[in-house]
């Protein structure tokens, strides 16, 4: 029985430092030279020869240095970067570190999210505008309603007073005079006659003293109307067609409620200030303690809500 020797060849491990050393001594260049061309001082050098790593640099400026220096001494790099994995030193590590690509698609998508967000509360708000928009129409059309109501009602309450009131006069008239009635008239005119007899017999002994009393009366009378009619009313409203009106007065007292027919004049008086509702404002004109009040701003066909003084 044979026996079979195997031979193992068992290779050397040769250090990337050493590797680059004994390169640089066959071609009898010196670390100085090899300084002046890569331009690195001769400490580092020296270090990378004995396989000295600097922890403070990162791996990929390590593997340039050694990359380099093959180039230099003619040794090829990729043996050296093996020799340097081997030793398990200056490896590259993989940091999870976010791109700038990945950055800006982020920042991307966060300004989408608050765009949508600024689109979705400005439909809120729009939302709430027309919400709140379309309840002051419904609440001002239901006002407006009322008042129209008002406005019919207070029409038919003031024709039926107008029949009311015509019925008795037609009724009065009607009726002729009886000759009772007659008779009684003829005694009636006879007794005034007797009756301003006596009165001219009075006046002739009647002395002139007390005529001119009884003519200064009225005088005084007239001095007391002309003071009376010095007063003027705070509101006066002039209609030029039938219009619904009501006014209070500071103390919530209604001083007027009702319709006015074309031509009709309204003078009010009481403690100011004073609120008016006006059915048709371009139907009336309106003073104020003598002075117009302009009624322009308020559309045709809409109720005017004012106060005076304004």
């Amino acid at each position: 029985m044979t026996t079979e020797h195997i031979e193992e060849t068992v290779e050397t491990f040769i250090a990337p430092g050493l590797l680059l050393k004994e390169a640089r001594e066959e071609l009898n260049l010196t670390l100085e030279d090899i300084s002046s061309r890569l331009r690195l001082r001769v400490e580092v050098l020296e270090q990378i020869e004995a396989d000295q790593f600097d922890m403070g640099k990162l791996a990929t400026f390590t593997r340039g240095y050694y990359r380099s220096y093959a180039k230099v001494v003619n040794v090829p790099e990729q043996k050296v970067l093996d020799a340097l994995d081997q030793l398990g030193k200056a490896q590259i590590e993989q940091h999870d570190m976010q791109s700038f690509s990945r950055k800006t698609k982020r920042e991307k998508h966060d300004n989408r999210i608050m765009k949508l967000t600024w689109v979705i509360f400005a439909l809120i708000l729009g939302m709430s505008v027309l919400w709140w928009w379309q309840e002051q129409a419904q609440l001002e059309s239901a006002n407006d309603a009322e008042l129209i109501a008002e406005v019919e009602t207070a029409k038919s309450m003031e024709q039926v007073e107008e029949t009311k009131a015509d019925a008795p006069q037609t009724e009065e008239t009607a009726p002729a005079l009886d000759e009772a009635e007659m008779l009684q008239l003829d005694t009636n005119i006879s007794e005034l006659e007797t009756d301003s007899k006596t009165l001219e017999k009075e006046t002739i002994k009647a002395p002139e003293v007390p005529v001119e009393a009884k003519k200064e009366e009225p005088v005084a009378e007239k001095a007391v109307v002309t003071e009376k009619a010095v007063v003027t009313e705070d509101v006066v409203i002039t209609f030029s067609s039938d219009c619904w009106l009501q006014v209070q007065d500071a103390s919530n007292n209604r001083l007027y409620s009702g319709v006015k027919k074309s031509n009709q004049t309204l003078k009010l008086t009481g403690k100011a200030p004073y609120k008016l509702v006006i059915g048709a404002p371009n139907a009336v004109t309106l003073t104020y303690k003598g002075k117009p009040v302009d009624l322009s701003a308020y559309p045709a066909g809409k109720v005017a809500r004012l106060t005076l003084p304004q």
